[in-house]
């Protein structure tokens, strides 16, 4: 572990950042603190890991795995990682194998799991699946289920889940974030953000006592109206946030929007980044 108290290198994202990477529609973040590493989501297929092995990482200090939720981007990789290592703890909400949908053009597609909880605990998946929040490692946490309290969440009538027998709009009650806590500021690590960057923060912040700091990965912003960018990038930093790393589900157009709608720093990351933290949770992109 470098000097620096949270390091995390993007394994997976839409964006690249270095030649000889492969980036593609997913998100799968290696998250570095003194107690530990874990793999936040495994992005969309085994690429993640190619772009592991192109950067030297040896994928057996992983010690856990943990999904921000059940889609297809975010779990694409998990089958080849539980390969590698043999097995591993992965830590999700209780609806993670919910069945998803994605409506295009009235043509139902998949876009869940790729695998059966059978199929991955036949390779070696330990699941700890918990509404609650999680400890991962010490100064690491899940947000477990994120309340709603502010209507500022990401619109995606598209997206659906089976529920009891019925297919409905998604509600990503799965959607969990990791909580990095270091002594005098947190980091704020997000899958898709599908339960909204305010109802995300507001959980961090009843969780850990106070604001994070800073928030690095998906924000689903890529589709908002600017008006609604505006006003969730405006409370997010009344409230304390101080830097944004958007990626992944962000698109171009919303980070673009955070950048010039967000008072504090606007961070650009991609495959191949890596981005470290001291103990006053302020991100340093390598």
């Amino acid at each position: 572990m470098a000097r620096s108290s949270l390091e995390v290198v993007v394994l997976r994202d839409n964006v690249p950042t270095r030649e000889g990477l492969q980036a593609g529609h997913g998100l799968a973040l290696l998250v570095r603190s003194r107690a530990g590493t874990v793999m936040l989501d495994t992005g969309d297929s085994d690429q993640t890991w190619a772009n592991a092995d192109a950067l030297g990482i040896d994928l057996a200090e992983v010690a856990g795995i943990v999904l921000s939720h059940g889609h297809y981007d975010h779990t694409g990789g998990l089958q080849g990682l539980l390969r590698r290592l043999g097995g591993a703890m992965v830590t999700a909400h209780p609806g993670v194998f919910e069945p998803r949908f994605a409506d295009r053009d009235g043509q139902r597609v998949e876009i869940g799991l790729p695998a059966s909880r059978e199929e991955l605990e036949a390779l070696g998946a330990f699941f700890q699946l918990s509404a609650d929040p999680v400890t991962i490692a010490p100064g690491l946490i899940t947000t477990g289920e994120v309340p709603r309290i502010s209507d500022l969440t990401p619109r995606a009538p598209h997206l659906l889940v089976e529920r009891d027998g019925q297919v409905r709009c998604d509600d990503f009650v799965d959607d969990l974030s990791l909580i990095a806590r270091l002594s005098s500021g947190d980091v704020l690590l997000t899958g898709c953000a599908h339960a909204g960057l305010i109802n995300i923060v507001e959980r961090a912040t009843e969780l850990a006592g106070r604001c994070p700091v800073a928030i690095a990965g998906g924000t689903h912003l890529a589709q908002e109206p600017e008006e609604r960018i505006a006003q969730v990038a405006a409370e997010l930093h009344a409230r304390g946030v101080r830097q944004i790393a958007p990626m992944h589900c962000s698109g171009e157009r919303g980070t673009e929007l955070l950048a010039t709608h967000f008072p504090g720093d606007t961070l650009r990351v991609g495959v191949g980044s890596t981005f470290v933290a001291d103990e006053t949770g302020v991100i340093l992109v390598h």
